[in-house]
């Protein structure tokens, strides 16, 4: 089989589809560099190059590879996720959209990837392909995390979070009868709880506009004058009483909280093996 370099940009204006589908429809075995983030970290788009193998027509795809193919006026270079009906379904491991098209869309299958170091994987070896596991395994966990706590979601469980979080922090709980002077871990019990309810209190504030997580110190800022002043309003009733072991406690779950959120965030944008 033929094998031809190409160094193609891949964008609307820049990629030559005509050329790369004519050199593929002809058997070349194409070496090309195609730019972008999405398939991250299996794919550095800006540094490696990718090595496409042409399909034949008869050929049978198979899940979990990685597949160039025509979508919207560009090629693209992703993981085959599954089958509905006739149409096949691909996802960049370092995506949470997806991309449908038909088999004919389809060109070529990713056979190896050559890094900027030298090093060569081959996309048939056990170990490529156990790596490909964990990275799917990995995005399906994180899009789970977002499908379940999505925006949507987050309108109605934002308000019942702060509901429940005053009404845990101003209600007379003294007649519950709860231990809360017993340790876990060595850490008091009410400490430990006091942490443990403001964790969530980051995630329920990032869609807001201002304090939201474009301003990452102001989310968490904002997340500690909540954790301050519900525990400064206690030293004004008369069944409870401020505590500033509880208020270390407050700061110290958000801060938890904040920092969960950050790595959320950045497996968002780069899953990392």
């Amino acid at each position: 089989m033929k094998s031809e370099r190409l160094i193609l940009p891949n964008n609307e204006r820049g990629f030559i589809l005509e050329e790369l589908h004519a050199r593929l429809q002809q058997g070349h075995t194409v070496h090309i560099a195609f730019g972008g983030s999405s398939m991250l970290p299996m794919i550095d788009g800006d540094k490696d190059r990718v090595v496409l193998r042409p399909l034949d027509s008869a050929e049978q795809l198979q899940l979990r590879e990685i597949y160039l193919f025509s979508y919207q006026g560009r090629c693209v270079i992703h993981r085959l996720l599954s089958r509905k009906g006739d149409k096949l379904v691909f996802r960049g491991d370092n995506c949470r959209q997806t991309e449908t098209v038909d088999r004919e869309s389809v060109w070529a299958r990713l056979v190896a990837v050559e890094h900027e170091d030298g090093r060569v994987d081959n996309c048939d070896s056990d170990d490529w392909r156990r790596r490909s596991v964990q990275v799917v395994r990995h995005r399906n966990m994180l899009n789970s995390v977002y499908d379940g706590f999505g925006r949507k979601q987050r309108r109605w469980e934002r308000w019942c979070y702060f509901i429940i979080l005053l009404l845990l922090m101003w209600a007379p709980v003294g007649g519950l009868g709860v231990p809360l002077d017993n340790f876990v871990l060595g850490i008091r019990l009410d400490h430990l709880l006091h942490a443990s309810v403001y964790i969530p209190c980051c995630f329920f504030l990032m869609d807001f506009p201002v304090v939201g997580w474009n301003h990452r110190f102001g989310c968490w800022l904002t997340a500690t004058l909540i954790a301050l002043t519900t525990e400064s309003v206690q030293y004004l009733l008369p069944y409870r009483g401020f505590d500033i072991n509880d208020l270390v406690a407050n700061i110290m779950g958000v801060t938890l909280g904040w920092l969960i959120l950050a790595i959320l965030k950045r497996n968002q944008n780069r899953i990392s093996l």
